[in-house]
């Protein structure tokens, strides 16, 4: 699937709390919360939260930490979240470990980070489960136990978490800490995929493409595929591409194929440039352009595709000296912008403009 698994990555969003009833007070600084009145909400939470109202610490905690309706400080968030937490606010547990981690608001402790996401996963939050997993999995704070992590992976990816989900396929697809498993994979891999996690998408797209667990279906692996695109998944442009170069899942179409080329291709990927420089070398989808298609492939062999070398000495011997000299100054400048893409981290940058 040319996607490697990867270490697990804490899920750092501070966690909202779901609307509830309660006495008229609370009711009331809810209501101007939920309406945008922060300055009106965070008055009526900050006076509940000195009365000892643990709902009422969490949402000022909350407001603190997104900086609504008052200057952002991580600091008093904290001390809310503390407040609420000892009072077994689960949610506040949750944030509050997740700023241990960060070491945002307060010092960077996993040891207190993994005990606070034991609480609040022992009352059921999923993301919680995930966290857990996630420092057992790496050890921090604590010795490394995949037995544990898997544990936890499944609590949460029970629960419906998404990158649980996305997780256990990947560790399902490769065997690691349990025996490979393509069923099990594609099974967790579709779960994470209908909700929309990209790299699940390209991954269920992947299997199916390829008829792994389960008979090939190119058609419906095109569609999965182009859900992660859609999403700036870049491995999915790659092979969405391909399929419309080579007609397989959906009607050939090389103007189609040339656009997620690009769109992979401003990203970095290096398989993509070459496939890219290949259209441009054969004008398929776009006006030939020989030296953009040298670029190119000098470009897709400068960041690692062992393919494109074999087609950058090839047009290299129908180019002028003149024209290979322009092709490697223009992978020069291109190289630039693609470093500079990947310093910005945007889904879908318009430049290099190839």
């Amino acid at each position: 699937m040319r996607r490697d698994l990867a270490p697990g990555a804490l899920g750092l969003a501070l966690l909202l709390a779901p609307a509830m009833a309660g006495a008229a007070e609370f009711g009331a600084a809810l209501e101007a919360y939920d309406g945008g009145d922060y300055g009106r909400a965070l008055g009526e939470f900050a006076t509940l939260a000195e009365q000892g109202d643990a709902r009422a610490q969490f949402y000022t905690g909350l407001m603190y930490s997104h900086g609504q309706g008052v200057e952002r400080d991580l600091e008093r968030a904290a001390r809310w979240f503390e407040a609420a937490a000892g009072q077994g606010s689960a949610l506040a547990q949750y944030n509050l470990g997740v700023l241990h981690v960060q070491g945002t608001g307060v010092r960077r402790d996993y040891t207190r980070a993994r005990r606070l996401f034991f609480e609040a996963a022992d009352q059921g939050v999923a993301a919680a489960h995930y966290n857990l997993a996630v420092l057992l999995d790496e050890g921090l704070g604590i010795s490394r136990d995949p037995a544990a992590a898997l544990h936890h992976y499944r609590q949460a990816a029970d629960a419906g978490h998404a990158t649980a989900q996305y997780t256990l396929g990947q560790l399902f697809y490769e065997g690691l800490g349990v025996p490979a498993n393509d069923q099990a994979a594609l099974k967790w891999f579709r779960q994470a995929a209908e909700q929309g996690h990209a790299a699940a998408q390209y991954n269920y797209a992947a299997m199916l493409h390829g008829g792994f667990g389960v008979a090939a279906d190119p058609v419906e692996a095109a569609r999965w595929y182009r859900s992660a695109a859609e999403q700036g998944d870049v491995l999915a442009q790659y092979n969405l591409g391909r399929l419309y170069r080579t007609g397989d899942g959906v009607p050939q179409d090389d103007e189609q194929a040339v656009h997620w080329y690009r769109l992979a291709a401003r990203r970095g990927d290096p398989f993509a440039l070459n496939n890219l420089g290949h259209m441009y070398a054969a004008g398929a989808g776009v006006v030939p352009r020989p030296v953009w298609a040298h670029a190119l492939f000098r470009l897709a062999t400068d960041l690692g595709n062992p393919n494109a070398q074999r087609a950058l000495a090839l047009s290299a011997q129908h180019l002028p000296e003149s024209d290979v000299r322009m092709a490697r100054k223009l992978a020069q400048a291109w190289r630039q912008q693609l470093d500079a893409n990947q310093r910005s981290g945007i889904q879908r940058p318009a430049q290099p403009d190839f």
